[in-house]
């Protein structure tokens, strides 16, 4: 029996219950919800949306749900919907009009790129209530059109074109614009008593407070109360003690600060009155003087500000395409697009929180920027949702009194996006974030290069502000930079001792003051005739006054040594100061090397073990090897690999002879070292370094003669190793972006210097003054500590040596050749 042929036609279908799966995974909330609607008013193009929540009465005039209790309406001035676009907007699922108009670049009449263009934002209405109506009047239409359904058609069990949607055509009530009526509440509770404060935080967040952010109005009532939407003003800005304004302009991205006097006011009670001596007597005229010398002042471009009620304003710039690591396509950087940015940072203790108008208690003061804390992002006024501190500002804070950069807790402020601009930035389904593309890694490294110089140039000025705190307590305490703690304990001591001295005086002092204050009591009872009559009464009232006026010099006598025992005490209290402020400072050098010391001992302990691991490797090796010839076993592979072993061991070897002579237990050693032999052995090490990554180096020697050191090898290896790597991050950086076809590390001999550079961009203008401190980079998050440099110019002095950049730039504009000056390591110099 044979099976006839049959063919035909099978097409996919949909149950309608994917309408409640896709609204309930796709927006999260129904604050969402109602954001998503009104984001559609925006798209159309509105000035305005009014939104009405109301729990307790039916639907209004003309709706479909008379009796259904409790609506929600949703009403815009914009351009309304024909049936076409009913049909294709609303209707169908996934499909948006405003997706095309997008794709060609096109904007709506007030200029807008369209936020929506997934088709299924309006899912989220069926969150909010079981009915749905849409009353509508396209632009330039003569005709009003009303759709009616009810979610509970679509629970399941039919698909939906089984489903049909009635429309008809009413008498105009409006010139243009949209009304969507949500009726039958699902949670009318959720829309009553403390829930209408979290919905106006809650809105408040997803709708910009910022007026610079959005173009268009938002007003909404639950049950006839108005929502007050926060509204970050001014006045509540100017009450920030340190604002940031961020500009990317597609190319060049800027970072401008400015801080208040008040920034670096201290807490401390001592030194907020050392703090009105020092500096707000002259406004800060002296402090700038002395701002202004730090090392970094001019990298920031530190100046005087120009803005009222601010004290000082600092700035970075630097070009997109010299920050590193930034993810490419299609061999370009993926650009995110213009964006702009600003960020206030405020100070909420009591005498900061204090001092602002804004708010006629501290306590909301501190409650409004509680709830508003954070940087938000938005997109054409209309919150992107992502985690409070996606800065990753707790992440770079600590707990101890040292820290001075931004705290997530103490600051407003918002990133501004659009859709025109930034349309490569794209937003989840759920509208819960960021899609991970390299776009939006290009867009965390500007935002990262932020939050990197608001810490670096907020802990420089603190720290200023410190040092010059310090040394006006030395001029006060008549102490010296030479003055050590042990002299400054002495002194100490010495103070102390005269207190001993002044304890007799001052008990007799007391005594005697005590019986005199007896006496003078009883001949104040006397009458005034009596003290000048010549009975025994008016004797003993001249004698008592006699006695006091003697006491009372005594008293001032007393009364002086006290006073400059108080001065000796006040001095002592600043030289005490002086010690405290010695041994922090000591203790905050110690805490940053400490870090970078343990590296060092993790290394020493981690070579010995490769050694030892390396050693037995070996000798098993070996032992294999002889077993393999005594037993004639002539298994090519086996062979073969105990080959590789043995010359893998051997590199293994070669790099810790390399590393060891860096290590503590070689590292006083000295040696007589040919500067053109040491950097041809190193460069035979690097050479399998860079065989695969197009970096080649060239030695270039200017010497008729021997360039000689006197020198310990493994600081001398120490310091090309850190030229060295610097040097092939950065070249690795622009052979990956096309910049160079092959990387080039040149160093030149010429005594007493060895110049060495590459033909890489070279050093970011915006650290070339201070590059040699520590904990500076311009590397991405995570890739550099700013410590290279740092340590090579310790190891330099160390051997009466030094560093610098030369001062002649290469083709990009930039600084690129290291200067070592090794004077103090010449062979004829050794001492």
């Amino acid at each position: 029996m044979t099976t006839p042929d049959i063919s035909g036609e099978l097409r996919f279908d949909i149950d309608a219950s994917i309408l409640f799966q896709l609204g309930e995974d796709l927006i999260s909330d129904d604050v969402q919800a109602l954001v998503e609607l009104v984001k559609n008013a925006y798209d159309a193009d509105a000035s305005y949306v009014r939104l009405v929540v109301d729990t307790k009465n039916g639907s209004r005039e003309g709706s479909a749900y008379p009796d259904a209790k409790g609506y929600i309406l949703v009403e815009d001035d914009g351009v309304g919907m024909n049936l076409s676009t009913i049909k294709r907007g609303w209707l169908t699922l996934s499909s948006s009009p405003k997706r095309e108009l997008k794709s060609k670049g096109m904007t709506t009449d007030r200029g807008r790129t369209p936020l929506g263009d997934k088709g299924l934002g309006r899912l989220g209405a069926q969150r909010l209530g079981h009915n749905m109506e849409i009353f509508t009047r396209p632009q330039g239409g003569d005709t009003e059109y009303h759709v009616p359904f009810s979610w509970k058609d679509y629970a399941g069990g039919v698909t939906l074109g089984d489903v049909p949607i009635p429309y008809t055509e009413i008498e105009p009530r409006r010139q243009t614009g949209t009304s969507l009526i949500i009726s039958d509440l699902k949670d009318a509770a959720a829309w009553t008593g403390s829930a209408v404060s979290r919905l106006e935080t809650d809105l408040s967040r997803m709708i910009s407070p910022y007026q610079e952010a959005r173009d268009f109005t938002i007003v909404a009532t639950v049950d006839g109360k108005r929502l007050d939407f926060a509204e970050i003003t001014e006045q509540v800005r100017q009450a920030a003690e340190v604002r940031y304004k961020v500009n990317f302009d597609g190319k060049v991205f800027r970072i401008e600060g400015k801080a208040r006097l008040a920034f670096f006011r201290p807490e401390n009670k001592e030194d907020r009155h050392l703090f009105r001596e020092l500096v707000e007597v002259d406004g800060g005229e002296r402090f700038l003087r002395f701002l202004q010398k730090s090392p970094g002042a001019r990298t920031m471009n530190l100046t005087r500000s120009k803005n009222e009620g601010w004290f000082v304003d600092y700035e970075r710039v630097r070009a997109f395409d010299k920050l590193d690591s930034l993810e490419m396509l299609d061999g370009k950087l993926a650009n995110p697009g213009p964006f702009r940015a600003e960020v206030d940072s405020f100070d909420l203790g009591r005498e900061g929180a204090g001092e602002q108008s804004a708010f006629d208690s501290v306590s909301e003061f501190r409650k409004y920027v509680g709830e508003l804390s954070g940087v938000r992002v938005y997109r054409d006024g209309f919150g992107i949702r992502v985690d409070q501190d996606w800065l990753r500002l707790g992440e770079q804070q600590t707990s101890a009194t040292s820290y001075y950069g931004l705290r997530p807790k103490n600051i407003l402020g918002y990133v501004a996006l659009s859709a025109k601009e930034n349309s490569m930035l794209e937003e989840t389904t759920d509208r819960e974030g960021f899609k991970a593309t390299p776009y939006y890694a290009n867009f965390r490294s500007l935002i990262d290069e932020f939050t990197r110089f608001t810490l670096e140039a907020q802990s420089l000025l603190r720290r200023r502000w410190i040092q010059f705190r310090n040394e006006h307590r030395e001029e006060i305490a008549d102490t010296t930079q030479t003055d050590s703690p042990r002299d400054l304990a002495r002194r100490i001591n010495r103070s102390l001792a005269e207190a001993e001295k002044q304890r007799q005086p001052l008990i007799a002092l007391r005594g005697t003051l005590e019986t005199t204050a007896q006496r003078a009591q009883h001949a104040l009872e006397s009458t005034e005739s009596t003290l000048f009559g010549d009975d025994a009464q008016a004797r003993e009232a001249r004698h008592t006054a006699n006695l006091l006026k003697e006491n009372i010099e005594v008293a001032n006598q007393a009364i002086s040594q006290v006073e400059r025992y108080l001065e000796d005490i006040s001095e002592l209290l600043t030289v005490g100061e002086v010690l405290n402020n010695r041994i922090e400072l000591l203790e905050d050098q110690l805490a940053q090397v400490y870090e970078t010391v343990s590296l060092g001992l993790t290394a020493e302990a981690l070579s010995h073990e490769i050694r030892n691991v390396a050693d037995q490797l070996a000798e098993r090796n070996q032992q294999a090897r002889q077993r393999l010839r005594s037993s004639n076993i002539n298994d090519a592979t086996l062979i073969s690999y105990t080959e590789y072993v043995n010359s893998s061991i051997s590199a293994l070897r070669k790099q810790l002879s390399h590393l060891a002579p860096s290590l503590r237990y070689v590292r006083e050693k000295r040696e007589l070292l040919s500067l053109k032999r040491f950097f041809d052995e190193t460069l035979e090490y690097y050479q399998a370094r860079f065989q695969n990554r197009s970096i080649k180096v060239e030695i270039k020697d200017n010497n008729s003669h021997e360039f000689m050191l006197s020198m310990n090898r493994g600081k001398l290896t120490q310091i090309v190793d850190n030229l060295f790597l610097n040097s092939e991050y950065w070249l690795r950086e622009d052979l990956r972006r096309g910049h160079i076809r092959e990387g080039l590390i040149t160093i030149e001999l010429a005594k007493p210097f060895v110049r060495i550079s590459d033909n890489g961009k070279g050093v970011d203008p915006s650290v070339e003054d201070t590059l040699f401190e520590a904990f500076v980079t311009t590397k991405g998050r995570g890739k550099g500590r700013g410590l290279g440099l740092f340590i090579i110019r310790q190891l330099l002095d160390s051997e009466g040596c030094s560093i610098s950049l030369l001062p002649k730039r290469n083709q990009y504009g930039s600084l690129n050749v290291f200067e070592i000056d090794f004077s103090g390591a010449l062979s004829g110099n050794a001492g």
